[in-house]
C-alpha cells in the first residue's frame, strides 16, 4: 500500500470528526468538508483545510480539489442517499481509495457496487482505528483497551536493530511501553531494558492514542 499523504473527509459528524483529527495528528494533509458551519469551525485549526459545502455535489467537490487526494473517507452514514451521491462523486473524480460509513449491510452492498473500496459500519469499526490503518505501512494491528489506550503492533524499524530499550529511551521519548516482542515465532513478554532488538522483530507497544499516533508517524517516516 502506498503512503497516504492527502485525505478528504466528507461528512464530519462524530465518526468523520475523529478520523479527520487523528489523521491530522499523524501528519496527513486533511480536507474536511461538512454542511454544518459549527463543525467546520471546530476543525479549522486542526486540519489542513476545512470548508462548509454540499458534500453530495460532484462539481463542488471537484472545485475543492479532492480529486487529487489519495483517499476519501465519507462519514454520512445516517443519510444513505447523500452517502451514495458522495461516493459516486468521488468515484467520478478518480479517487483511488473510497472508504464509506454505512448504517447497515443493505446500504453497504449498494456502496460497494458503485465504487466504495471499503465499508465501515459503526458497530463494527471506529474512526481512530481506521485513521491509523489508513496511513501505516508497517503496523499490523491495534487492540483497543479503552477509549484512551491501545496496544499497537509494529515491525521493528531498521534504525532500532542492535539497540536496546534502554539505549533508545522508548518510554521517555515516545510515552509508550514495549510490552512484548515476537522473534522467530517465539514470544518475549515484558522484555528487559537491556534486550537488543533484532531484524524482523515484531513489537507490541502500549500507550494512549496520542502517543501511539506519534510513534506511528515517526515509524512511517
Amino acid at each position: 500500500m502506498r503512503k497516504i499523504k492527502d485525505v478528504a473527509v466528507i461528512g464530519c459528524g462524530r465518526f468523520g470528526f475523529q478520523v479527520a483529527i487523528t489523521l491530522a495528528e499523524m501528519g496527513v494533509d486533511v480536507i474536511a468538508i461538512d454542511e454544518h458551519e459549527e463543525i467546520i469551525n471546530k476543525l479549522s485549526n486542526d486540519v489542513t483545510y476545512a470548508v462548509c459545502a454540499d458534500v453530495t455535489q460532484e462539481s463542488v467537490l471537484a472545485e475543492l480539489g479532492i480529486g487529487n487526494c489519495d483517499a476519501a473517507v465519507i462519514g454520512i452514514g445516517e443519510q444513505s442517499e447523500a452517502s451514495i451521491m458522495a461516493t459516486l462523486a468521488c468515484k467520478e473524480l478518480g479517487i483511488p481509495i473510497i472508504i464509506v460509513k454505512a448504517k447497515n449491510e443493505s446500504v453497504a452492498k449498494v456502496l460497494r457496487k458503485i465504487g466504495a473500496t471499503q465499508i465501515i459500519i459503526p458497530e463494527r469499526d471506529e474512526g481512530t482505528k481506521l485513521a491509523h490503518s489508513l496511513v501505516s505501512n508497517n503496523m499490523s494491528e491495534i487492540i483497543e483497551l479503552s477509549t484512551s489506550h491501545s496496544i499497537m503492533g509494529v515491525t521493528c524499524p531498521s534504525d532500532w536493530v542492535g539497540k536496546s530499550l534502554k539505549e533508545l529511551e522508548v518510554r521517555p521519548k515516545y510515552g509508550v511501553t514495549i510490552i512484548g516482542i515476537i522473534r522467530e515465532g517465539q514470544s518475549m513478554i515484558s522484555p528487559h531494558a537491556d534486550n537488543k532488538f533484532q531484524e524482523g522483530d515484531h513489537l507490541f507497544a502500549l500507550g494512549d492514542h496520542k502517543a501511539l499516533a506519534a510513534l506511528n508517524k515517526m515509524l512511517a517516516g
